[in-house]
């Protein structure tokens, strides 16, 4: 497979640049949304048990993510914990809201980590490209993902960002794809993409002439490839086999 000559690089953020390890995102979500029902108790709050609590949470966030599903319209916490709030007759404003997702986010933050080539590729990576971007598939509001970024010392080595919470739309619609060749400056042909999941980040900008690299996760659900077509990386560093940096 020849090398890529892109005028672009854009990422995707979790799984390929950070993970979030140890336990699975539906065990994580159980404590997140015991912190919010924590601090809501502390905030002197009438709220449901632990259960009762949860389900009512889960019942909302399941009606967004079908919608999602179905039509790429990003959905947030924001809008879960504010519809949740409505729905327990809990008088709350944006800065509560604000307030709360900080409580849920809370038990999640201890499990993030960069993956230790992250910081060196993308320098080097930065060093030879003008744009060098980033498009995340996030119920997350935007600025968690740059206090992380800032932490672990990747975002000023980032051009520019898009969250799909702020965005408006979740790979892999079209348009976020083409929204990031027009924040680097290109063509959706000249630019590159990497992500580790296959319909959001082979599939999506391959559909608008976007090159992609799968960067490849251990038990991950992945079509089968016999003819070797899928560029494929087992890490951050092995993507030199691919373009030059």
């Amino acid at each position: 497979m020849n090398k890529l000559t892109p005028k672009a690089v854009i990422f995707d953020l979790g799984s390929t640049l950070i993970d979030y390890p140890s336990n699975t995102w539906e065990e994580i979500n159980v404590d997140c949304v015991e912190s919010v029902r924590s601090y809501l108790r502390r905030r002197r709050y009438d709220v449901p048990d632990g259960d009762e609590f949860y389900s009512a949470y889960e019942k909302i966030r399941q009606d967004y993510r079908a919608v999602a599903a179905d039509t790429l319209v990003e959905w947030s916490v924001l809008q879960v914990v504010a519809k949740l709030m409505e729905r327990l007759n809990l008088e709350y404003d944006d800065e509560i809201v604000d307030s709360l997702f900080d409580a849920y986010y809370e038990p999640i933050r201890q499990y993030i980590f960069a993956y230790e080539d992250a910081v060196d590729v993308l320098s080097r990576i930065n060093e030879r490209y003008d744009a060098v971007g980033l498009i995340s598939n996030t119920v997350f509001p935007e600025r968690a993902h740059i206090d992380e970024l800032k932490r672990f010392g990747l975002e000023h080595l980032l051009t520019f960002k898009i969250f799909s919470s702020t965005f408006g739309l979740r790979k892999p619609h079209p348009d976020i794809f083409y929204k990031a060749a027009n924040l680097a400056g290109f063509s959706p042909s000249e630019c590159v993409y990497i992500g580790d999941r296959y319909i959001e980040d082979i599939t999506g900008p391959n559909g608008v002439g976007m090159p992609a690299i799968l960067r490849f996760q251990e038990g991950r659900d992945y079509p089968d490839d016999p003819f070797g077509e899928i560029r494929q990386v087992m890490s951050l560093s092995d993507l030199e086999r691919h373009f030059d940096f």
